[in-house]
């Protein structure tokens, strides 16, 4: 038992995203047996649902809107949070789903996000490499256009997959005693903070993360920009949209915002 353990400690130790793959394709059975390991994760109503494309047209389609990565991994999977078919299940017992929208995506969120992960880690153990593609709830329509997605269903993750091409290391994350807190929360002092973001700007320098990929890559190549001054910016310069996103969600059938009006009939 204990050599199970270890071995499964080493799959998350060692697991980095892959962003350069092989042409060669997953073996139908080891993508099954992948969602399927998703499906082991804990959840409260199995709400989620997997869609995988192999199909390079598609692909070619998925790359315009995420970035090259789609096109260059044989497999894209799309993780969705999902109402449908939990309705349909209520349904069929005679009753109707009474939860308000916000509980609903809160705990379809945790199940899709809890698949996702078993997801990743059990594509690590087969020897795939995957990426997680965060923009899926803000191309909800392209995602529902192009996968016929139903109402009751919202893109939650996108994921590519497939053999890699490349070894990086396993990223640097912020020092688990900043992290883990007995009995109550502590909050962080300044020189904690510090040290936090030395360790993580520390890990990606010595890799050259943000100089390697494209999509990640400072204007200034010769600045020093680590971590702390990457996740500064995004954040400190992404511009808030909720009537975008409570739109997007009405259009996908849930209702999250008090005053608006479904676009379902």
């Amino acid at each position: 038992m204990r050599d199970e353990a270890d071995a499964i400690f080493e799959v998350i130790h060692r697991r980095a995203s892959i962003r350069r793959f092989r042409d060669d394709p997953v073996p139908a059975e080891i993508l099954h047996e992948v969602v399927a390991a998703g499906q082991r994760a804990p959840f409260t109503g199995q709400m989620y649902a997997v869609v995988v494309t192999e199909d390079p047209e598609k692909r070619e389609a998925l790359a315009e809107l995420y970035g090259p990565l789609p096109r260059r991994a044989p497999v894209f999977a799309l993780v969705c949070v999902d109402f449908c078919r939990l309705e349909r299940f209520i349904a069929a017992r005679g009753r109707v789903n009474r939860a308000d929208d916000l509980t609903m995506l809160l705990l379809g969120v945790q199940d899709a996000a809890y698949a996702a992960q078993n997801m990743v880690l059990a594509a690590e153990a087969r020897g795939l490499g995957s990426c997680f593609l965060g923009a899926a709830p803000r191309l909800a329509r392209e995602m529902a256009e192009m996968f016929a997605l139903p109402s009751r269903v919202l893109p939650l993750v996108g994921m590519v997959i497939g053999y890699p091409a490349e070894a990086p290391p396993p990223r640097p994350r912020i020092p688990t005693e900043y992290v883990l807190h007995r009995d109550a929360y502590r909050e962080m002092t300044d020189a904690d903070v510090e040290r936090a973001l030395g360790v993580m700007d520390a890990g990606l320098l010595r890799e050259g993360y943000y100089g390697k990929y494209a999509a990640r890559r400072d204007p200034d190549p010769d600045a020093r920009y680590g971590w702390g001054e990457h996740v500064a910016h995004k954040y400190s310069t992404r511009p808030g949209d909720l009537e975008t996103m409570y739109r997007l969600l009405a259009e996908r059938g849930m209702m999250l915002d008090p005053g608006g009006e479904s676009t379902d009939a």
